[in-house]
C-alpha cells in the first residue's frame, strides 16, 4: 500500500514532468542549477535555450530545436532551462524574454556566453553553432578563419588586413570591411564618421539587412562610410563594444571610443538620412566656384576623372558685369549663393558663376543671353533639363525656387541646340573695373581757320 507521503512525492514527480518542455527521452539535455555547471564544462560547448512550459512562442521552437540537437550530436552539446523552475539561473544571464537562446562555451577556464538572435530554424541554430565552434577553434590557435572562396583580399572597399569570414559577406560591394586588423586605422585614428553593422553571416535579421546596407553604402561613397565587421571573425572587437545580438548598428562620430547606438529604421531611406544629417552638421559648405573654362565646369557640373558621378543640379549664376555692379555688388550676389549653398550642403548641389557675356554660348542654352543679370540657372546634367529662377536674387526667394523645384512645382525644359563649349576666361581679381583713361582735347583744336566753310 502505497503510503500519502509517496503519493505527494510521486505527484511532485509527475507535476515535474509535465511542466518540463523536452521529456527525458528528448536529445535536449535538461540544464539545471545543480548540473549547468559541469556540463558545461565537460562539453565544452554548449547551445542552451531558456525556456518557460506556459510560453507559445518556446512551444513553436521545440520541434526545430530538437532536430538541432539531432544534427549537432558528438559536435555540440544542445540543452534547455526551465527558467520557471531555475529562477536564480534567469536572472544570472540576464534572461528577459522566452525562448532566449545563448552559446555556452569555456574559455582560458572560465564560462562564457555569446548571445543567439538568429532565426528560429534547424539550419540557422547549426550554423551559428558551428560557427563559433570554428572560431573558438581558430583563436585557440591563434589563428583566425579563413574565407569559404580562400583569399581574403578581394574585396572592393579598402581595409582587408585579413578579415575572415566578413569578406564574402559584403565581397565586391562600397560596404567598408572591417576586422581586428584595420578597426583600429579605419575607425579609431580615421576622421571620418562611420556607421558600422556587427553582424554575423548566419544571421537571419543580417541576411535581411544586407542588400539594405549594400544600397546604403552606394548612395552615401565618398561622404559618409558605411561599414561592417563579422562577430563570428572578430569577437574581441565586438565584445568591446558590448555587443549582445545581430545585426547591432553603432554610429562612430567625434568619440570614436564611445559610439552611439543607431535605433533609427532599417531601411535605405531612414539610413541614408541619419548618415546624411551627421555629415551636413560637420561638413563645410560647397564651394561657390567661377566659372573659368571646361575643366571647372567638368569638375562641378558633369563630372570628370575616372569616376563621373554627375551633381543631381547644378546652379550656374550669370551676374552683372563689373561695370554695373562694381565689386561690391558681385560680392553681395556671390554671398547669397554662399548663404543658399550652406542651407542645401546635403544635398548633390554644386555651385557657379559667370560674369555677364563671358559664356555667351551657354547663356544662349539656357536662353538667358544678352539681358536680365543677374540670372540663375538650375541644370540637371543628367538629363538636359534646366530651369531658370525669375524671382529677386535672394536667400528666401532662391531657396523657394530650390523647394518648388525638389517637389517637382517648377517648370523645366531642354537646353535650346548642343551644349556649349565652356569658353576659358582670365579669373576676377577682386577689384571694381578699370576706367581706361582717354586724353582730353579741346574743341579749339579742331577750330583749323584752313578748313573751315564759308556759308
Amino acid at each position: 500500500m502505497i503510503q500519502p507521503a509517496s503519493y505527494l512525492l510521486l505527484f511532485l514527480g509527475l507535476c515535474s514532468s509535465c511542466s518540463a518542455l523536452y521529456s527525458a527521452s528528448s536529445p535536449v539535455v535538461d540544464l539545471t542549477d545543480s548540473n549547468f555547471e559541469s556540463k558545461v564544462k565537460s562539453a565544452g560547448f554548449y547551445l542552451v535555450e531558456f525556456y518557460a512550459p506556459w510560453c507559445g512562442h518556446c512551444k513553436a521552437l521545440q520541434p526545430e530545436y530538437e532536430k538541432t540537437a539531432k544534427a549537432l550530436k558528438g559536435m555540440v552539446a544542445v540543452g534547455a532551462v526551465n527558467a520557471d523552475e531555475h529562477k536564480s539561473m534567469a536572472g544570472q544571464y540576464a534572461i528577459k524574454g522566452f525562448p532566449t537562446i545563448k552559446l555556452f562555451y569555456v574559455d582560458g577556464g572560465k564560462i562564457k556566453a555569446s548571445d543567439y538572435s538568429g532565426g528560429r530554424t534547424a539550419k540557422e541554430m547549426i550554423q551559428f553553432a558551428l560557427d563559433k565552434a570554428k572560431s573558438l577553434a581558430f583563436k585557440r590557435i591563434g589563428e583566425k578563419p579563413s574565407t569559404s572562396g580562400g583569399s581574403s583580399g578581394s574585396q572592393k572597399t579598402g581595409g582587408s588586413n585579413g578579415g575572415g569570414a566578413a569578406d564574402s559577406f559584403y565581397s565586391g560591394t562600397d560596404v567598408l570591411v572591417l576586422n581586428d586588423g584595420n578597426f583600429q586605422d579605419e575607425v579609431i585614428n580615421s576622421p571620418d564618421m562611420l556607421l558600422v553593422e556587427f553582424y554575423a553571416p548566419w544571421c537571419g535579421h543580417c541576411k535581411n539587412l544586407k542588400p539594405v546596407w549594400i544600397e546604403s553604402a552606394s548612395q552615401l561613397k565618398g561622404k559618409f562610410k558605411i561599414a561592417a565587421i563579422d562577430c563570428t571573425a572578430n569577437e574581441g572587437i565586438c565584445g568591446q563594444f558590448g555587443v549582445r545580438g545581430y545585426p547591432t548598428i553603432k554610429f562612430f562620430g567625434k568619440n570614436k571610443h564611445s559610439p552611439e547606438d543607431y535605433n533609427g529604421g532599417r531601411d535605405t531611406g531612414s539610413i541614408v538620412q541619419f548618415a546624411t544629417e551627421h555629415w551636413a552638421k560637420s561638413a563645410p559648405p560647397p564651394e561657390v566656384k567661377e566659372l573659368l573654362d571646361d575643366h571647372v565646369f567638368e569638375q562641378q557640373c558633369s563630372g570628370d576623372g575616372d569616376e563621373v558621378v554627375a551633381k543631381q543640379l547644378c546652379f550656374i549664376a550669370f551676374l552683372p558685369d563689373i561695370l554695373d555692379s562694381k565689386a561690391s555688388g558681385r560680392n553681395a550676389y556671390v554671398k547669397t549663393m554662399k548663404k543658399v549653398a550652406e542651407k542645401f550642403k546635403d544635398r548633390p548641389f554644386s555651385w557657379l558663376w559667370s560674369s555677364a557675356g563671358q559664356q555667351a554660348a551657354l547663356e544662349n542654352n539656357f536662353g538667358v543671353g544678352g539681358f536680365g543679370y543677374p540670372a540663375l540657372v538650375a541644370y540637371k546634367p543628367k538629363d538636359g533639363k534646366f530651369a531658370v529662377h525669375k524671382g529677386a536674387f535672394d536667400l528666401t526667394q532662391i531657396q523657394e525656387f530650390i523647394d518648388r523645384l525638389r517637389k517637382g512645382g517648377q517648370s523645366v525644359a531642354s537646353i535650346q541646340g548642343s551644349m556649349a563649349s565652356i569658353s576659358t576666361v582670365e579669373p576676377w581679381d577682386g577689384m571694381d573695373a578699370k576706367i581706361e583713361e582717354v586724353d582730353e582735347f579741346s574743341l579749339e583744336d579742331l577750330d583749323d581757320d584752313t578748313d573751315k566753310i564759308e556759308l
